[in-house]
């Protein structure tokens, strides 16, 4: 699996740039490919949007999971992980939703679907704390129309 790649430098021309993108993406390509035929790896491209904002044990996405390079830590949940290995299997699980976020799906597409899906595992009353979802600004658009808390707590219904 991969993500897009990216082979630009700020130091090089806008012409040069484009030269090295197109020769580094067309070489790392045949390498896979070749990779793929020796040894039968399944290559799987997937959108890497959201993948280092992403909780990977429950699906909360939030910048501020992100604290630095290293650490990643669920505002939702609590998980603490180191920030690649989170990442890592957010990549690994988005194999599976090949049906529902494409490759060339904008972020805001992926997000929209991210969102959606962590909303629908919270119904129930022993979810997510409601006002942590309504601080997110991902979260903002898509709370309308959401049961509203049961019981004493903020939850879902």
């Amino acid at each position: 699996m991969k993500g897009k790649l990216d082979f630009r430098s700020p130091e090089l021309s806008k012409r040069m740039n484009r030269l090295i993108q197109n020769f580094g993406k067309r070489f790392v390509k045949k390498k896979l490919k070749r990779l793929q035929e020796m040894y039968g790896i399944e290559v799987i491209e997937v959108n890497p949007s959201y993948t280092s904002q992403e909780c990977s044990s429950c699906g909360y996405v939030d910048r501020k999971n992100r604290k630095d390079t290293q650490t990643f830590e669920c505002k939702l949940c609590g998980k603490k992980t180191n920030a690649q290995v989170n990442g890592a299997r957010n990549i690994l699980r988005r194999a599976s939703l090949l049906g529902l976020i494409k490759t060339t799906a904008t972020k805001k597409q992926v997000l929209s679907v991210l969102i959606k899906k962590h909303i629908e595992k919270l119904k129930g009353c022993n979810s997510a704390a409601l006002d942590i979802l309504k601080g997110n600004p991902y979260y903002r658009n898509y709370l309308d129309g959401y049961p509203k808390p049961c019981g004493s707590g903020n939850k879902f219904l």
